[in-house]
């Protein structure tokens, strides 16, 4: 009888260890997955806070798209992880690589409102300097292009404060990650402000640019 008991305490001992064994296998796998999705996010951040949002270069906006999409891929993996070993981990890392996304996506936006923006003030300008042999329609052609610049420079102004606050809060996300990653580097908190900074500061440019614009069409 002793033995009996003695055997099944053994085998209970047994598979406690191996489930032990287990699940720290599995934790760290899952750490290791999150660290792998968080890294990629981290990387796309960092190079994304460098974006000129008010003097986009040719193809930022097909490269910002891409990244968008790598982003989009992350976050899907991240949300389709078993959490349950680390519930926490997963849950502080999902605001920063959803963040990160949300910032390209913004970024992409107003990468092409102002590369519209620029082409409207240009057929505008372009327009203003026919003056001298103006037509009957002459006039309500200054119209509807003035019309248009102020649309391109109100979607450009929507996007850069919907960015800048999106900037805004990763810098909370990442004070709430980074201890529970602390090998992982992460874009630091002056980095993401300064992005910031000169997000609002573009805006601004760009609003005293069209009220410049405006002034070459005469009211009437």
């Amino acid at each position: 009888m002793k033995r009996i008991v003695f055997a099944v305490a053994a085998v209970i001992l047994v598979a406690g260890l191996a489930f032990g064994v287990y699940d720290t296998y599995q934790k760290r796998e899952l750490r290791s997955r999150v660290v792998e999705i968080v890294v990629a996010a981290a990387g796309q951040l960092e190079e994304t806070l460098g974006v000129d949002v008010k003097t986009p270069v040719a193809g930022l906006a097909e490269r910002l798209d891409a990244n968008v999409a790598r982003a989009d891929a992350g976050l899907q993996q991240l949300r389709a992880l078993k959490a349950r070993r680390d519930p926490e981990l997963v849950a502080a890392a999902d605001p920063f690589v959803s963040g990160t996304l949300e910032v390209l996506r913004r970024q992409a936006g107003a990468t092409r409102h102002r590369a519209r923006f620029i082409e409207d003030r240009k057929l505008l300008e372009e327009h203003m300097a026919r003056v001298g042999a103006r037509s009957a329609s002459w006039m309500s052609e200054a119209i509807r292009l003035k019309k248009r610049l102020d649309d391109d420079s109100f979607d450009y102004q929507l996007t850069v404060t919907s960015l800048a606050n999106m900037l805004g809060e990763l810098v909370d996300t990442r004070r709430t990650l980074s201890p529970r990653l602390p090998g992982v580097a992460l874009p630091t908190d002056a980095a993401i402000k300064q992005a910031r900074e000169r997000t609002f500061a573009a805006a601004n440019e760009v609003k005293q640019e069209l009220e410049q614009t405006r002034k070459l069409v005469p009211p009437g």
